[in-house]
C-alpha cells in the first residue's frame, strides 16, 4: 500500500493496514501539545508485517516543511521519519524494524512471536529512548462467522441513506482465564479508472483503494463481565454508506484482537473520548496514558499504545450483483466531455488518501 496523508490522520485506530476515512476536528489549545510522541502499533501472532507508526503532535503555528507544504492538515500528527525501532523479548532477542515509508516501520513477517514472551518495542529518536511495557500474547482468541445486509436508513445525522452493516456472530474465546476483546474492521475495494483514449490502446492501470468504514465505532467486550455459560451472539461491527465503491468487488477485513487487560482499558478510554467529544482521529485534548515512556524521564507524555494480541482475522467481499440499489458509474468515458471534467479519482489512484496499483495478495484468495 502507498503511505499517504490519511493514513497519518488514522494513526489513533492502529491501521493495518488500512486504515481511512474523512475527519471532523476537535476544537482545543494545541499548543501544549506540540512536539509529543505519538506510537502506535500490533504485535501479532499472525505471519503478516507488524507495522509501528510514529509521528509528533503539531499546531497551528508549525513551520511548513523544506519544500514548503504542510505534510499534515487541520494540526494532525506529522510523521516522525528518523527514527530506529527495535523489537525487544523477554528471551533476549532484539530485532530492528525496517523504515518502510514515512513515519511507517515494519517488521519482517517471518519473524516469529512466540507463546510465553513478552514483548515490547524500543525507539530510539533525537538523542531519547522510548520503550513500551512488555506483554505477553494472550492465550486465547475466538472467531467471527461474518454477513452484511443492505438498508435505507440515517447515518451521520444525514436521513434515507443506502447503506451497509457487516455483523458477526461471534464465538467467543475457549478459556477459562480472562480474556478482552477488540474488533478492527478494515476495507478495500477495486476502482475502475476512466479508460481515455490513447494512441496506443493502453488501460488505466489497476487500482485498488484501503479505508476503515466507521472509524468511531470500536467495539469492546470484556469476557469477565459475561456468564460462564456464553458462548457469543451477534455483533454489529460497522456501518457505511453505499457509493460508487460498490460497483466492483468491495472486501471488508474482520479482526478479532485478543488483548491484555490494560491495552483494553485504554481502547475503552479512547471509545469514552470518541463519544463525548468527536472523532478518534483528533489528537486527545486531554492524553490518554498509553504503555511507552521515555526511559529517563517518565515524566515526559507519550501518546498511543503498542499491543501484543492473539488476533483471528476473516474477510467478506460485495459485488455489484449483491448491491439492492442503482449506482451510477462517475468514470465512464464521455467523448463530449473533457479531461479536467472528470473527477481526480477518475483520472489518478494517487488521489485516494490510501491506495495502490498493486493486486492485494489476498485478493482471489476466496
Amino acid at each position: 500500500m502507498v503511505m499517504t496523508k490519511k493514513i497519518w490522520i488514522g494513526l489513533l485506530l492502529v491501521l493495518i493496514c488500512f486504515p481511512f476515512a474523512c475527519v471532523e476536528q476537535i476544537s482545543f489549545p494545541l499548543n501544549r501539545q506540540v512536539g509529543k510522541l505519538i506510537v502506535f502499533g500490533q504485535i501479532t501472532n499472525l505471519a503478516e508485517e507488524k507495522t509501528i507508526y510514529l509521528s509528533s503532535t503539531t499546531s497551528e503555528d508549525r513551520q511548513p516543511l523544506p519544500s514548503g507544504d504542510y505534510l499534515v492538515l487541520n494540526d494532525l500528527p506529522r510523521p516522525v521519519t528518523n527514527a530506529q525501532v527495535f523489537l525487544i523479548g523477554s528471551d533476549n532477542s532484539f530485532v530492528p524494524f525496517i523504515h518502510r515509508s514515512e513515519g511507517r516501520y515494519e517488521l519482517d513477517r517471518n519473524v516469529p512471536i512466540l507463546n510465553g514472551v513478552a514483548y515490547g518495542v524500543e525507539i530510539r529518536v533525537n538523542g531519547k529512548i522510548y520503550r513500551s511495557s512488555p506483554e505477553e500474547l494472550p492465550s486465547a482468541v475466538g472467531s467471527d462467522e461474518l454477513s452484511y445486509e443492505f438498508s435505507r436508513g440515517e447515518l451521520d445525522g444525514t436521513p434515507d441513506l443506502a447503506m451497509i452493516s457487516i455483523y458477526s456472530e461471534v464465538t467467543l474465546p475457549d478459556t477459562s482465564e480472562p480474556y478482552y476483546l477488540k474488533w478492527e474492521v478494515s476495507e478495500a475495494y477495486f476502482w475502475q479508472l476512466t479508460f481515455f483514449p490513447n494512441p496506443f490502446n493502453q488501460a488505466p492501470p489497476l487500482c485498488f483503494v484501503f479505508e476503515t468504514p466507521d472509524p468511531e465505532r470500536i467495539p469492546l467486550l470484556n469476557g469477565e463481565s459475561l456468564s460462564e455459560t456464553a458462548l457469543g451472539g451477534r455483533q454489529l461491527l460497522a456501518k457505511r454508506q453505499v457509493d460508487q465503491s460498490f460497483l466492483s468487488r468491495h472486501y471488508f477485513t474482520i479482526r478479532q484482537v485478543s488483548l491484555s487487560e490494560s491495552a483494553f482499558e485504554y481502547w475503552r478510554n479512547v471509545r469514552e473520548l470518541v463519544n463525548n467529544t468527536g472523532s478518534v482521529f483528533d489528537t486527545p485534548p486531554a492524553p490518554i496514558r498509553g504503555n511507552i515512556v521515555n526511559v529517563e524521564d517518565e515524566n515526559e507524555q507519550v501518546l498511543g499504545y503498542v499491543e501484543v494480541a492473539r488476533v483471528s482475522q476473516k474477510r467478506i467481499y460485495t459485488t455489484l450483483a449483491d448491491v439492492p440499489f442503482e449506482l451510477e458509474e462517475v468514470c465512464l468515458y464521455d467523448p463530449n466531455k473533457p479531461v479536467i471534467d472528470y473527477p481526480q479519482t477518475c483520472r489518478n489512484c494517487n488521489a485516494f488518501g490510501n491506495s495502490s496499483n498493486e493486486i492485494p495478495e489476498w485478493w482471489f484468495d476466496q
